[in-house]
């Protein structure tokens, strides 16, 4: 008797989604789903919609049709489940946008103080697990200001652990970053994958979307063109315009 396999767990479900700023649609009827413990790179040329995308799967854009599922949970703007969904999804930006007058180890405990109401000192023992995580232990009592790029970003990610999400999502984590400091921020990433971590991903490196991603998304004028396994994508491509976008970047 053959065992049933389980349905994997889906952690997001997008339903023709629509967004629009004015009169340009900028994601036009996206439908998708990333299972728990997947990671899923997002392709595509400047302005092709994905930040947008990423930045509706948190809450930061209100929708101009369609729906957004976080775990089953509808994600609405006008209800309560709102904030609620926020605290279950990180967002790592292009920018660190950390506190310049609190420390690393400030920084990370900050919101889970003052928003999941933490103890202090519960808080104060996660932010350290937490910079250990990211290999920055010994910068706990720093000030952003004397970070490096690559470091602030890294504080940045322990950040948004430190609010326990079931999800990250990273918008273009390393395009700030000089080009020496891009490889420690995606170790980090590497790792959380590897720890079964549900991660979307915005990125230009080709090179950790073939070595990381289960599944990669490319999106052209709003729309997803064609998706698959980095092999299918980066070796296969069926679609003229993705054949077109990875021809560019060889250049």
């Amino acid at each position: 008797m053959e065992l049933a396999l389980m349905p994997e767990r889906s952690m997001i479900d997008v339903n023709g989604l629509v967004k629009d700023f004015g009169r340009n649609r900028v994601i036009d009827g996206i439908d998708a789903t990333v299972s728990a413990g997947e990671v899923v790179v997002l392709i595509g040329a400047s302005g092709s919609g994905k930040s947008t995308f990423l930045r509706c799967l948190n809450g930061l854009e209100a929708l101009t049709a369609g729906e957004i599922l976080i775990d089953g949970v509808p994600l609405e703007r006008k209800s309560g489940s709102l904030k609620q969904i926020r605290r279950q999804v990180g967002m790592v930006f292009q920018q660190f946008n950390l506190f310049p007058h609190l420390t690393v180890l400030e920084n990370i405990m900050e919101a889970p103080v003052h928003v999941l109401k933490q103890k202090k000192d519960d808080a104060i023992q996660v932010a350290q697990e937490l910079l250990s995580k990211v290999g920055l232990s010994d910068k706990r009592g720093c000030f952003p200001a004397t970070l490096s790029g690559g470091q602030c970003q890294r504080v940045a990610i322990a950040r948004a652990l430190a609010m326990h999400p079931k999800i990250m999502l990273f918008d273009e984590p390393t395009s700030a970053l000089d080009p020496e400091l891009v490889g420690e921020v995606l170790t980090v990433m590497k790792q959380l994958a590897e720890d079964g971590m549900t991660m979307v991903v915005v990125t230009h490196e080709m090179s950790f979307a073939r070595e990381v991603a289960d599944r990669v998304i490319f999106i052209d004028e709003g729309r997803i063109v064609e998706e698959g396994s980095p092999v299918h994508i980066f070796s296969r491509p069926q679609e003229k315009r993705t054949k077109a976008f990875l021809s560019r970047l060889s250049h």
